[in-house]
């Protein structure tokens, strides 16, 4: 089972500095009510080689357990036990107000195979209130089926954002970023099938595999806005996202940072996201088609998430960090699941000197 990989956009609302030398531990825990669990350790560590360049160096492993609606059906009925490890490393290097940065990471789990690069620039301006950053990402994935050795299908995903951040005033910083992506080959879920039915409550007729295009195009745009409130801080962003299989999704955030103590800081965030269908989606398909999906990330949902972290600075170079995510997924149209409700928690140590 492919794993379902989270990716959270977040606008960074101030020039990037370059990061300290250090050591990071981390656990996260992920579960829901539609019975997966997932659980993440993961080290990283940094250090400035020079006072232009550092070079970093991170391991993750995702230990997952489902029996979720996406694997679990009349057609393939099971549990699944699935481990992801990645290696990932990356090197940043400054030279006046220019910054250029690499990076790249090698994933692999019982049927999938990735490699991915990145590169990005980023020029300050105008004493630095005023930063310009170009990305790059390009992912070469290969796709496999558990238990099926001869199964395998390629997908390539690349990505690429431009920002603009522009600090207003000490106390006011906004960010401004376009991504345009674009995936192609394997796209679907070699163990989803669809049931074929003439109606919500028939019995399927047959069970066909899962077809999705070959090709999809992203587009999204970012803005955000960071404001400090004495010692404290709040931010809010707005994403609007667009692309060739007929989705249109809204995210709107919102994130405050106070300090609780001198040592502890206490940060809240709110995350609303809506979105429309697919346009080859359908809640039910009473013949088979050219592009078919029991995907449910596919079909109109929305979701609301509330989170919360404690970050203790228990001694001079050391941060302890404590955080809870809970959330709520509504789907209008996935007959197997009408909602899904969650939590994400997290304990973590890092190092820096």
């Amino acid at each position: 089972m492919q794993l379902a990989r989270y990716l959270v956009a977040v606008a960074a609302l101030a020039a990037a500095a370059r990061a300290d030398t250090g050591f990071t531990s981390k656990v996260q825990v992920y579960t829901d009510s539609d019975h997966t669990t997932v659980i993440s350790p993961v080290v990283q560590a940094a250090a400035d080689v020079t006072n232009d360049t550092s070079v970093s160096l991170g391991y993750l492993v995702d230990a997952v357990s489902s029996a979720s609606v996406d694997i679990v059906s009349q057609a393939s009925p099971r549990e699944m036990h699935d481990v992801r490890h990645q290696v990932s490393t990356g090197l940043t290097h400054t030279i006046g107000t220019l910054t250029l940065d690499g990076n790249y990471s090698y994933s692999t789990e019982n049927d999938y195979l990735s490699h991915t690069l990145g590169f990005g620039a980023s020029k300050d301006f105008d004493d630095k209130n005023t930063t310009f950053a170009l990305d790059y990402g390009v992912s070469l994935n290969t796709v496999g089926r558990s238990g099926d050795a001869n199964f395998s299908r390629d997908e390539t995903a690349q990505h690429v954002s431009l920002s603009w951040t522009q600090i207003i005033n000490p106390k006011l910083a906004t960010q401004l970023t376009y991504e345009l992506g674009h995936d192609s080959g394997f796209q679907s879920s070699p163990y989803r099938y669809v049931p074929i039915r003439a109606s919500a409550t028939a019995a399927p007729e047959l069970w066909v595999w899962e077809t999705d295009p070959d090709e999809r195009t992203r587009n999204a745009l970012v803005f955000g806005i960071n404001r400090a409130l004495g010692k404290d801080s709040v931010q809010a962003d707005y994403r609007l996202y667009l692309d060739d299989w007929g989705i249109a999704s809204h995210t709107f955030g919102l994130r405050y940072f106070t300090w609780l103590t001198k040592h502890v800081e206490l940060r809240l965030r709110e995350r609303f996201y809506t979105q429309g269908a697919a346009s080859f989606y359908q809640e039910i398909y009473t013949q088979p088609e050219k592009y078919i999906t029991f995907d449910r990330e596919l079909s109109t949902l929305w979701s609301e998430t509330f989170g919360a972290k404690l970050v203790w600075g228990v001694a001079d170079h050391v941060e302890l960090e404590l955080k809870t995510d809970v959330f709520y997924y509504s789907y209008a149209e996935f007959l197997p699941l009408q909602s899904r409700t969650g939590a994400n928690l997290g304990i973590g140590m890092a190092l820096t000197y």
